[in-house]
């Protein structure tokens, strides 16, 4: 099964209406979904803090921000 990552943070709404819409395609395509808060770690903060939400797909095509369900049903039949 395909795993996506999901960097998120509490609080943020962006990240809060991708996850619901990573959510349904989920339910769509069958793909496990890994969430990771980003305020967890400085390293992460640091590297993320302007551009979450982030999906990260296995083949390293990133959503920042908002998440794109057309191109992820594109991306999701390649992985």
């Amino acid at each position: 099964m395909v795993t996506i990552l999901f960097y998120t943070r509490a609080g943020c709404h962006l990240c809060e209406v991708a996850e619901k819409t990573l959510r349904q395609a989920q339910a769509e395509l069958h793909f496990a979904v890994t969430v990771i808060d980003i305020d967890s770690d400085p390293a992460l903060r640091a590297l993320s803090n302007d551009d979450i939400p982030v999906t990260l797909l296995p083949n390293g095509r990133r959503f920042c921000n908002f998440l794109d369900t057309n191109e992820l049903r594109r991306q999701h039949s390649r992985l």
